[in-house]
């Protein structure tokens, strides 16, 4: 989610990266016209983003998105699939299961909103790992105070860590990267 300002470290994140390309990217996928909730969104325009990403990134792809993106679009088209059987119903819907033979990955960073979520990338696909890589900046550190708190015989302890990530494949006007976004049309 990160925007690039200060709030967010100056990290600009997947989501931000599909949004400034929304029209441009080859990975930022419509879904179909008037699709723009979780409860629009159809088998169609699941498989439409499925068949975007690069072959070399099928192995490790997978969904990402909100929990309430998997129980009101997934969860669903699960329910509403011919051929369930009583015991399919009865062992529940885990995103760890996935859809179409790939795992979900909650992120509750993804939307959630049950309303109108018109240019934004309410699910991403594909291989994580290929599109986004984190370093650390500098090292863990560790501080360790003993006159701060010396009245109440206590220590005081600081850890920080400096890190940044850099979102460097989401492909271009032409091809798709790893990673693709269903874009709520």
């Amino acid at each position: 989610n990160g925007d690039g300002t200060s709030s967010y470290g100056g990290i600009i994140g997947v989501r931000s990266k599909f949004a400034a390309g929304l029209g441009v990217l080859a990975g930022a996928i419509d879904a179909a016209s008037g699709h723009d909730t979780f409860a629009e969104y159809d088998a169609a325009d699941l498989i439409k983003i499925i068949g975007a990403i690069p072959k070399y990134a099928e192995g490790n792809a997978r969904w990402y998105g909100h929990r309430t993106a998997w129980a009101n679009t997934f969860l669903r088209l699960v329910a509403a699939a011919g051929g369930n059987a009583i015991m399919d119903i009865q062992a529940g819907g885990k995103p760890q299961a996935g859809y179409l033979g790939y795992p979900f990955e909650t992120d509750q960073t993804l939307p959630s909103a049950l309303t109108d979520l018109s240019d934004t990338a309410v699910l991403l696909f594909g291989d994580l790992d290929a599109a986004v890589t984190m370093g650390e900046r500098r090292g863990i550190t560790i501080d360790v105070t003993r006159d701060r708190y010396w009245e109440l015989r206590q220590i005081g302890i600081m850890g920080w860590e400096r890190i940044d990530i850099n979102v460097h494949d989401i492909g271009d006007a032409t091809n798709a990267g790893p990673l693709v976004a269903l874009m709520a049309e």
